[in-house]
């Protein structure tokens, strides 16, 4: 088990669900966050959040992807499911 166990399930969720869906899907782990959004025109928003701990004053940092939802968030699972080794 690793700290990106079930992070390719969430990718392969986001694909599958190429028609959209309603509010966000949240992903994360530790000091890493991604929060998944259907917008118009059959994107989806990544917004990828990485921060340094959790008390008031640490800092973030937060940048936001858009990709298409069928083949293009396909492309991203593979991907990510080829990077993560989880063929």
């Amino acid at each position: 088990m690793t700290v990106w166990d079930n992070m390719g399930e969430f990718f392969d969720g986001l694909a599958r669900d190429f028609r959209g869906w309603e509010g966000e899907r949240v992903w994360g782990h530790n000091n890493l966050v991604v929060t998944a959004t259907f917008g118009s025109g059959g994107h989806v928003h990544l917004n990828w959040t990485l921060r340094s701990g959790f008390l008031p004053g640490d800092w973030h940092g937060t940048v936001t992807t858009v990709i298409e939802a069928g083949e293009g968030m396909k492309a991203v699972a593979g991907g990510l499911r080829e990077f993560l080794r989880e063929e």
